[in-house]
């Protein structure tokens, strides 16, 4: 128990004394308690474990020792934690432990628990979640990554690669590909002494689920990849991942969607659309949004060309036209390198030879034209129309907005500039508390304002204005052409329908 001096000490407007009022921690208890042992020395107590946590994220802190030297010295934390002044508090190793051993199912529990409580106080509405991802650095070093053995090479046991290395897998002609762009490299800047990188023959001995990380103008380094769902209610993060930095953000798309809706549900909160920008964008995604009943605002990569200069494409018939009245027939479905299906459409030869932009058209090597364009054709375009419409253009402000200050906030303030353990798991623990951290902010900081609503007694109009009224609602030139007629009340009638307005003519909306 708190000594009494200790909780005078501390106002009772102070931060953690107000999350410890408003938050009842006690649910943490049975979600460790399976993986607790009943026998031995006791163990740290579950609750001042995840308090620690969330202070590390709150104060952002990436070291346990400096949190603990923070706790021991910060009368707050101490009465927040629940020990008194002369009570030594736990040892560093014993919260990196605790976390170690506790799986990671525990922190999400955890963090669904505080979305929980987000969503019973009215921040979240669930009707749109924006998502987007960042790099996190991982605690490894660019000067220690090691060469991937070939899967038939025998060195497992030699000093240059451990028995758990990751083999190498990239096919020959990829490993050409790269050959040829470190080649071009030096060749550019032969006085360079750099040496290029890539996840696809190196790793990390350190973490080796860290990867390489690559922004135009930043150097490379080791890092994850954070993903973050935000509801734009009131931008509480709905879900949030670790994921390896070298794998296209399309492709976490759908997990997230799912995980977050199957959250949300639980609380009977249901999504509308889905905000991203275009590196989620790909026509599967577009699809599966669509059999999903979700309505997508994700913009098309800039690879994507929904015309062909030369060409009109015909919904119905399934075909192209080119300038000269040539037909382009469906000829089979293709699938591209990066495994992306593609329909090829062909025009006769004989079309092609009589054609006076024959060579120009098709190149000198190829007998008829040819044309390709996505198997999703139709979703692309579906999804640029939902884009360039003014609601559209509105859900693309609000995904900057609200989702880059989140992922702004969390690496600058709540502790994820890096992470300090190793293991995409451990990563995503870290990730969660993280969360947890900004979302309790979120829910200690709401007050719900409750709309009330406002009724105006407005006069009666006398006899003139009623049949004036009433002959320019009976007469829809005067609505046109006429301006605007303006009640008693001052409100415009001439440019709105009849349902609008009652018998007075004022609006009924």
């Amino acid at each position: 128990m708190i000594q009494t001096s200790l909780v005078k000490l501390v106002p009772a407007h102070h931060f953690y004394q107000q999350l410890l009022k408003a938050v009842d921690f006690r649910f943490v208890r049975p979600l460790f308690e399976p993986f607790y042992s009943t026998m031995g020395r006791p163990s740290l107590d579950p609750i001042v474990f995840i308090k620690l946590q969330l202070v590390a994220h709150l104060e952002n802190i990436t070291s346990d020792r400096k949190l603990l030297e923070l706790a021991n010295l910060h009368l707050g934390i101490r009465a927040f934690l629940g020990y008194a002044l002369e009570q030594p508090l736990p040892w560093h190793s014993t919260l990196s432990r605790t976390r170690q051993r506790v799986p990671i199912s525990v922190f999400e529990a955890c963090f669904t628990h505080i979305i929980g409580l987000c969503i019973h106080k009215g921040l979240v509405s669930g009707h749109t979640q924006v998502i987007d991802s960042a790099y996190i650095k991982a605690n490894a070093s660019m000067s220690r990554l090691k060469r991937k053995p070939a899967i038939w090479s025998s060195e497992t046991t030699s000093s240059l690669s451990k028995p758990n290395a990751p083999r190498l897998t990239a096919s020959v002609d990829r490993l050409q590909h790269i050959h040829r762009f470190h080649k071009n490299i030096k060749k550019a800047a032969p006085n360079k002494t750099g040496q290029l990188f890539s996840n696809l023959t190196h790793y990390s001995p350190t973490d080796p689920d860290a990867r390489i990380a690559f922004k135009t103008g930043k150097p490379r380094q080791l890092a994850y990849m954070t993903s973050v769902s935000v509801d734009a209610a009131q931008h509480v993060i709905t879900h949030i991942q670790a994921g390896s930095a070298d794998r296209r953000d399309s492709r976490n798309l759908l997990p997230i969607i799912d995980t977050t809706q199957e959250r949300l549900r639980e609380f009977g909160v249901a999504i509308c659309n889905v905000v991203a920008d275009a590196g989620y964008s790909s026509g599967e995604n577009y699809e599966q949004l669509e059999i999903r009943g979700l309505t997508g605002f994700v913009s098309p990569h800039g690879k994507y060309k929904d015309e062909r200069p030369g060409f009109h494409y015909d919904v119905k018939s399934d075909s192209y036209t080119c300038s000269q009245g040539k037909r382009l027939a469906f000829d089979k479905l293709l699938v591209d390198k990066q495994g992306n299906p593609k329909k090829r459409y062909l025009a006769k030869a004989s079309d092609c030879k009589d054609c006076d932009l024959c060579e120009p058209c098709k190149g000198k090597k190829a007998s008829e034209k040819r044309l390709h364009h996505t198997y999703y054709k139709a979703q692309y375009e579906r999804m640029v129309e939902r884009l360039s419409s003014r609601f559209g253009k509105r859900m693309m402000r609000i995904r900057s907005a609200t989702v880059e200050p989140v992922l702004g906030s969390l690496i600058n303030y709540y502790g994820l500039r890096q992470i300090n353990t190793r293991s995409r798991e451990a990563a995503a623990k870290v990730m969660y508390v993280a969360a947890m951290a900004y979302n309790l902010k979120k829910y200690l900081r709401f007050t719900s304002v409750e709309q009330s609503g406002m009724v105006i007694a407005l006069p009666v109009p006398d006899q003139f204005y009623y049949i004036l009224i009433y002959f320019c609602n009976s007469h829809p030139s005067y609505r046109t052409g006429l301006g605007n007629v303006q009640t008693n009340c001052g409100l415009e009638f001439a440019h709105f329908p009849d349902p609008f307005y009652n018998s007075y003519g004022c609006c009924t909306t």
